[in-house]
């Protein structure tokens, strides 16, 4: 049976106790950077917040725990769903224990299915039972999955990540992002010429609220679209996820399926999550830089602090 969006407090403080809580006592501005590295270990990490030196309170990698949370957005072609399904099967089967794994559903609201668990038959399971059918759901959700992802990892010590497996359209959401002529005796009217621009409006206006919350998310689309509309569509869905510090990956053929949702487990799996204290009087927009001996660092570089509250 599914459930509104609430996963226990005891799934954090189970979390704790397995992976260790050796979490410093919170600053008054923490965030959560997550990176990967071209080493497999690091040295002389730094860390900058616009221009001044911030303190690195926790440094985690891929031999770390971490807790992904999969949201399925799956409404489309049950051919596809069915390979995404056997490749998270896959994929699954590899992880290691220390690796726990929540589900959730996307369509008519965000709602779990599976708290954070290690049980992987009843993670591979749950995925396989659950329905293709609904409306889309990725933008309606997208936020509140990223509050929940957030909440926990500062509960947790762990790294902490978000899994889309959607294959939403545009034309499938409850509400009409497709712009229509509003005044269809003038033709002058700007709906005619730009579409796409309630599409553009809505997922930039998520990238700015996702800027100020800190687990990643990554997004694999079974079904990339190439219409005018889609297409603005699926760039604010890499818009969004770069904002947080993810990424947004698509498949062109069914074939795609299964090496994308790899590399987007790799991916995952390989990331590293650092926890900066961020120095007093910085502006709420701010970049970040990060540097290691020796080591090519990728990571997310801007970040937006909550408005009139703590990090």
């Amino acid at each position: 049976m599914t459930r509104r969006l609430c996963i226990p407090v005891l799934a954090a403080a189970a979390a704790a106790q397995l992976f260790g809580s050796n979490a410093a006592a919170p600053a008054v501005h923490v965030r959560r950077v997550t990176a990967w590295s071209s080493t497999p270990e690091l040295k002389d990490l730094k860390a900058r917040a616009e221009g001044k030196d911030a303190r690195i309170l926790r440094i985690k990698g891929p031999d770390d725990g971490l807790i992904l949370l999969i949201v399925l957005d799956v409404t489309g072609d049950l051919t596809l769903v069915d390979a995404a399904r056997a490749a998270m099967a896959t994929e699954i089967e590899k992880l290691p224990p220390n690796i726990w794994l929540g589900v959730l559903r996307s369509q008519d609201g965000l709602r779990v299915v599976t708290d954070p668990t290690a049980d992987r038959p009843s993670v591979t399971a749950t995925i396989q039972q659950s329905p293709v059918s609904g409306r889309a759901g990725l933008l309606e959700t997208i936020e509140p999955a990223e509050r929940l992802a957030t909440s926990l990892l500062r509960k947790t010590p762990v790294r902490t990540a978000i899994l889309y497996i959607t294959d939403s359209n545009i034309y499938n959401y409850r509400e009409d992002y497709t712009n229509p002529v509003i005044n269809m005796s003038d033709s002058r009217d700007l709906s005619r010429r730009f579409p796409e621009a309630l599409i553009r409006e809505k997922t930039a206006k998520l990238s700015a609220t996702l800027a100020e919350a800190d687990a990643p998310v990554f997004v694999t689309h079974l079904a990339f679209l190439r219409d005018r509309l889609n297409d603005a569509y699926q760039t604010g869905l890499q818009q969004m996820a770069e904002a947080t510090g993810g990424q947004a990956m698509f498949c062109r053929t069914q074939t795609d399926i299964a090496i994308t949702i790899t590399q987007a487990f790799e991916k995952i799996r390989s990331m590293w999550a650092f926890d900066v204290e961020i120095p007093q009087g910085t502006p709420r927009n701010f970049t970040m830089h990060l540097s290691a001996e020796g080591a090519d660092l990728q990571y997310r570089t801007r970040f937006s602090m909550r408005a009139g509250g703590k990090e």
